[in-house]
């Protein structure tokens, strides 16, 4: 299988993932009829529709216990060119994160991400001292039951 299919495979693996632990807490989800959209699914919260982007997070080659998430996508040009592009306001209002390896997924709002990549930690709080734990994005505030 070629990088691009196994890319799909696994877009499609994350988002039946997500569709089910959306589902399981009684979380409408709606998709795209063709998937030619810039969001992956729709959720309605109690009747506010809201465009979602879900991704796949991957381990941290150089930091235990943190998983990164590029918020990046590859749209092919007419001419077979691959060309990275960034999710604007206008697209999403959020991205849904999976953690295959941690069977968990993260809920963040699109006006909280950089544009590029963001590091989540699932190490206790009481690892960092007061003033680095400003600056670390805990994974367990940002769980579909911490934010759902």
């Amino acid at each position: 299988m070629n990088r691009g299919r196994q890319h799909q495979q696994r877009g499609r693996e994350t988002e039946a993932a997500v569709t089910s632990e959306l589902i399981e807490r009684g979380i409408s989800v709606l998709t795209p009829a063709f998937g030619n959209e810039r969001y992956d699914m729709v959720i309605d919260r109690d009747g506010d529709l809201e465009r979602v982007q879900v991704k796949t997070a991957y381990r941290h080659t150089q930091k235990e216990q943190t998983v990164v998430v590029e918020f990046d996508t590859t749209v092919y040009q007419s001419s077979g060119t691959p060309q990275r592009t960034y999710y604007t306001a206008d697209e999403i209002e959020s991205y849904l994160i999976h953690c295959p390896n941690r069977e968990t997924t993260l809920y963040v709002r699109f006006d909280e991400t950089p544009k590029t990549q963001m590091n989540f930690s699932f190490r206790e709080k009481t690892a960092y001292n007061d003033h680095n734990q400003k600056a670390v994005n805990f994974a367990v505030d940002y769980t579909l039951d911490a934010r759902l």
